[in-house]
């Protein structure tokens, strides 16, 4: 297949943009790809920016909106009845957080902690309205995708718990492994939290022994 930079047309442009972003053009079979003329362009930019950011928040922010699909919920379709319709603040603070932006103004929580302009705390706050409320929405997606594949469940089940006496999220009512059913347990990871490191990465929160159901832990 002949380049189409062999054209004295197009020679002129395959090289400006060689010298621009300091490789060759895409190759002759994958030409047509969009993505192959952005993506150095894009790279250069996202390490500019970065090379900018000059505090933990906003280079921790920086990472989190550039991670993949950190951005697939702009892509959801406005569905009310799939309860995927967002109204107009919900949009405001969203986009707000993603860009690193100011959401509200600073002031006093109720735990007593300062909340400043990106308004973030409102995400670790024992005392946060909403904060339970988004736990048991996670959790029911969880359990609603397992019924829709034909496994029965029960959330938050009674008479199973570890040493702290905390219980799973959601266990199987049938063997999911070697005879053992499944309980899960849903974490809401908060980029900016002091103790997401030590916190947010919960691997195995129960512990196992030979009577133990098998476990899996969601972080969203």
């Amino acid at each position: 297949m002949q380049h189409p930079f062999n054209n004295n047309n197009n020679k002129s442009f395959g090289q400006t943009w060689s010298d621009t972003f300091g490789t060759s053009p895409p190759a002759a079979d994958v030409v047509h790809k969009q993505s192959l003329w952005e993506g150095p362009g894009i790279q250069r930019d996202q390490t500019t920016v970065e090379s900018g950011l000059v505090t933990c928040d906003h280079q921790a922010s920086f990472r989190a909106a550039a991670a993949p699909h950190s951005g697939d919920w702009l892509y959801a379709l406005p569905i009310s009845s799939c309860g995927l319709r967002m109204d107009d603040e919900s949009v405001r603070v969203a986009v707000g957080l993603r860009l690193g932006c100011n959401v509200c103004v600073p002031h006093a929580c109720v735990c007593g902690t300062q909340v400043d302009a990106c308004g973030t705390h409102a995400f670790v706050c024992k005392r946060a309205p909403g904060r339970i409320a988004r736990h048991m929405a996670l959790n029911d997606v969880v359990a609603r995708t397992f019924v829709s594949a034909g496994v029965p469940v029960t959330k938050e089940p009674i008479g199973l718990a570890r040493q702290d006496g905390k219980r799973p999220d959601g266990l199987t009512l049938i063997p999911w492994q070697r005879g053992k059913p499944l309980t899960w347990d849903v974490t809401v990871a908060h980029t900016l939290a002091d103790s997401y490191v030590s916190t947010a990465a919960r691997s195995r929160p129960f512990q196992e022994t030979t009577e133990s159901p098998a476990f899996f832990s969601s972080a969203f």
